[in-house]
């Protein structure tokens, strides 16, 4: 669980502090960050592009590479036949440097909300939690009662 807390911790200030290059920062928008293409599946495609890229950054390393299998995860979901090589390679071909750094913003908040929901739902446990399905513990074995003591006749 600590890890879990730790990993959640580190995707919580992912995109508040993602550094990306000086010439990305100063570069304008690119022209590909159209609206259709932080939607949805494709939205979740640029995310994982996004993420693998953070990932190349050690300060960034553990946060990212749980993005990258946050928003495989979303994809697959989402879209389960999708050819993600192909998606990759169209995505990849239409981003600029500049927009690294709009997505690292746009896909690190949607990976903080996710876990501030997690967040949530772990702090909701007030007491041990049990696996689903499984045998109840173990009654423990009754105390045998003390044997009477004999009355004298």
């Amino acid at each position: 669980m600590r890890t879990l807390s730790k990993a959640l911790t580190a995707i919580l200030l992912l995109g508040a502090a993602s550094p990306v290059t000086a010439a990305a920062q100063k570069a304008p928008p690119a022209a590909g960050a159209a609206a259709g293409l932080t939607t949805g599946v494709t939205g979740d495609v640029r995310c994982l592009l996004t993420m693998g890229a953070l990932a190349s950054n050690q300060a960034n390393q553990q946060a990212a590479t749980l993005g990258v299998y946050f928003f495989e995860g979303r994809i697959t979901a989402r879209a389960p036949t999708l050819d993600l090589t192909t998606a990759l390679k169209t995505e990849v071909e239409r981003m600029g440097p500049a927009d690294l750094q709009s997505e690292a913003q746009r896909c690190g908040s949607i990976m903080r909300q996710a876990a501030q929901s997690l967040q949530a739902a772990q702090a909701s446990f007030a007491g041990p939690v049990s696996t689903p399905g499984a045998a109840p513990p173990a009654a423990r074995p009754a105390t045998p009662a003390p044997a009477p003591t004999p009355t004298p006749k």
